[in-house]
């Protein structure tokens, strides 16, 4: 039987395989898959022609019913390669990484591949064959660790920092994975080998990821040897009927650090909880520092010199 009807339409067993298949690759599928489900090339220019499949690439298709979305768009850059992977940003979303976001896909195929795509920016690697991939929507991807390397290369340190964390907090990842990739990579010369490598070294084996982008920044900035041990999210049980934590405190000097974001005290009551937050640290002998993002961004050295500066007056006292 080489046909069946669907809504009292006739349809061929073609027509029915290619359906299938793109079902599952949503919507696309290469002239390979087309060629196996019993396609001849004039059967494939007659439903190009009829508008049945349109072209997305040379050998790539797709089914004029299947909507054009970005993951028909990255699964059609993956099909029109033999070895290739999603990765970088593409691979990002797909991991669902913060920050990200559907834009124009990135995949990684051999050093020995072809470098051009009308589908997709496509990145060469010499060591192509170790990198671990996962399998996202029927789309092939780079895994999380060597989706965080791949990562190394276009964002800042402190970005960086913050998606490993995300990454560890979330389960997606372990250090002894990133350590594996930093052990594969070493003298490799790839880009973003050297960020990427004094991001993985940081981590100790009892390392907490932290909460926010923000709150990483803090912490990278209070980075130093003059700053006594640093609590984070610490919950102070003199506050009742408040939020119990703060961003961090070092006890030593009884000074509160708290980083404040950029768009989170636009609400009249934010304002007012902070303010009633900090006089109650301050009858209970303790001092609050507040920073903002843009502080922490573009002058982490003076945020440092304050802090430490706030300490030195604690300790002659």
């Amino acid at each position: 039987m080489d046909a069946w009807t669907w809504h009292g339409h006739r349809v061929s067993e073609l027509d029915r395989k290619i359906a299938h298949i793109g079902l599952g690759q949503h919507g696309a599928f290469n002239r390979a898959q087309a060629v196996r489900a019993g396609a001849t090339r004039s059967q494939i220019q007659h439903r190009l022609d009829a508008g049945e499949w349109v072209a997305l690439d040379v050998g790539v298709y797709a089914l004029d019913a299947a909507p054009p979305t970005w993951r028909r768009q990255v699964m059609a850059a993956i099909l029109s390669r033999p070895r290739v992977l999603a990765s970088g940003p593409t691979a990002a979303v797909l991991h669902d990484l913060p920050w990200y976001r559907s834009r124009h896909p990135e995949i990684t195929v051999p050093w020995t591949g072809n470098s051009r795509s009308r589908l997709a920016r496509v990145r060469r690697r010499v060591d192509f064959s170790a990198i671990q991939f996962a399998v996202i929507d029927g789309i092939p991807v780079s895994s999380v660790p060597d989706t965080l390397f791949d990562l190394a290369s276009t964002v800042r340190e402190y970005r960086l920092g913050y998606l490993i964390d995300h990454a560890i907090a979330h389960k997606q990842t372990t250090i002894e994975e990133l350590r594996d990739v930093l052990d594969r990579i070493t003298g490799s010369r790839l880009k973003g080998t050297v960020a990427f490598r004094q991001s993985i070294e940081q981590l100790t084996d009892s390392h907490v990821p932290t909460e926010s982008a923000l709150e990483y920044l803090l912490l990278r900035t209070l980075n130093h040897p003059g700053i006594p041990e640093i609590e984070r999210q610490a919950r102070l049980g003199w506050w009742e009927t408040m939020p119990h934590r703060v961003d961090a405190v070092v006890q030593e000097w009884r000074l509160i650090l708290e980083a404040d974001g950029r768009a989170y005290h636009t609400r009249r009551d934010d304002f007012e909880r902070d303010r009633r937050r900090d006089n109650l640290a301050v009858a209970n002998g303790y001092r609050v520092m507040r920073f903002t993002y843009e502080m922490l961004k573009t002058d982490p050295d003076e945020v440092l010199a304050r802090v430490l500066s706030a300490g030195a007056t604690i300790q002659l006292r």
